[in-house]
């Protein structure tokens, strides 16, 4: 009797272990994505990349195929124009995981066919967005408790660029709002998108934009010589 107890002692404590170790291994790869995510929104595009590998090696050798897709996608979904490698990325990872949720994102923003009732927020809301043209499903991802300030910072632009012909101003203290956030991460790759939407509100406006193109040229400099 006291053997099989201190066998199901071991075996308990194995499985405890185990867990463990692999909680520890998907939060460091999570750390890793976080961090390629801070690096790629201050324009360190190298060590952006570095992080993300890192970070796809890490979930791989845990054969999470499906955490291998999401981490492409996060990187994706933060740059959208240098996206394409990272939504093919994310969609063999996809695949050989069999991960539905993560392909269904992966086809949303590839502009293909996609499931909009299924998709997770704020996907969603910013596919309802661009069907309805409708700024209350960019509001709905605002009052989330759960979002991101990198999220934030995506959707009060959006909102800036939504009312920037119908209200320039209150389009102005939406990017403020944005710039607030990019600037407390020292994010230069967000502040340039900032300050070019600011410019258009300005000139919506009938404002001097001498000082904003200045902010731009200087910020441009700043990302060229990042790494």
């Amino acid at each position: 009797m006291i053997k099989k107890i201190f066998i199901i002692i071991i075996i308990f404590t194995v499985i405890s272990c185990g867990k463990r170790s692999s909680d520890r291994e998907a939060t460091l790869g999570m750390t890793l994505v976080n961090r390629s995510v801070d690096y790629l929104l201050k324009g360190k595009h190298n060590m952006a990349t570095y992080s993300y590998h890192r970070a796809i090696t890490k979930f791989r050798d845990m054969g999470n195929f499906c955490n291998m897709s999401r981490v492409a996608l996060i990187l994706a979904t933060i740059d959208p124009e240098g996206s394409l490698s990272l939504l093919e990325d994310a969609r063999v990872f996809a695949i050989l995981g069999n991960c539905l949720q993560e392909m269904n994102i992966v086809n949303y923003l590839s502009k293909q066919e996609y499931d909009i009732k299924t998709l997770e927020s704020p996907y969603k809301e910013l596919a309802l967005y661009e069907e309805t043209k409708d700024i209350k499903y960019l509001k709905d991802i605002l009052k989330s408790n759960n979002v991101k300030d990198r999220t934030k910072s995506l959707v009060y632009r959006m909102l800036a660029e939504a009312l920037l012909d119908t209200d320039p101003e209150q389009s102005i203290k939406y990017i403020d709002k944005a710039i607030n956030i990019d600037s407390k991460y020292a994010w230069t790759l967000n502040l340039v998108k900032d300050e070019k939407i600011r410019l258009n509100t300005f000139i919506a406006l009938g404002r001097s934009t001498d000082i904003v193109e200045q902010k731009i040229t200087i910020l441009e400099q700043a990302l060229e010589s990042k790494y």
